[in-house]
């Protein structure tokens, strides 16, 4: 099969996600999907549970809010409401390199999704391996254990 014609800016820089091709992401993307209010709870220490969360597979970034260059797809979004800032996920089935991980996320950052412009976004990225979430969090990105066993607290925390 050919390459195709048009690259994301990701692409252009070298950043495969190779991830995308992997049953295991899909897993991890349908795992957070489905809890994405507890997630949400968890990771931003929400006491209540947040009702109306919609959440959208690989949402588009892109170099100006009006459209432009694809710079790549974020894993996924999830939105309470229609005027709420979006939260953005970045699902990994491993972290092989630090520095692929900032450079991707940060070329995403210069971007804008849903209208909104990334560096005003929360960015969560969610990894079975939690060895580096401290460096992780040091940059300015959330981070949250993939453990699909993992038992949410029943109406908060």
């Amino acid at each position: 099969m050919a390459e195709p014609k048009i690259k994301t800016l990701q692409a252009r820089f070298g950043f495969a996600d190779t991830d995308l091709k992997k049953p295991a992401h899909d897993e991890m993307i349908k795992w957070i999907d489905a809890n994405i209010e507890d997630i949400l709870m968890v990771v931003f220490s929400q006491q209540t549970r947040p009702k109306g969360v919609r959440t959208k597979w690989e949402p588009l970034v892109r170099l100006s809010q009006d459209g432009g260059q694809f710079i790549g797809f974020a894993d996924l979004l999830a939105q309470q409401g229609v005027d709420d800032r979006p939260i953005l996920f970045e699902a990994k089935t491993a972290i092989e390199s630090l520095g692929e991980l900032f450079r991707q996320l940060r070329l995403y950052r210069a971007g804008y999704v849903a209208g909104w412009h990334v560096s005003r976004l929360e960015f969560v990225v969610v990894c079975p391996d939690d060895t580096n979430a401290g460096i992780i969090r040091e940059q300015g990105f959330h981070f949250l254990k993939y453990d699909p066993k993992m038992i949410f607290p029943a109406g908060g925390i």
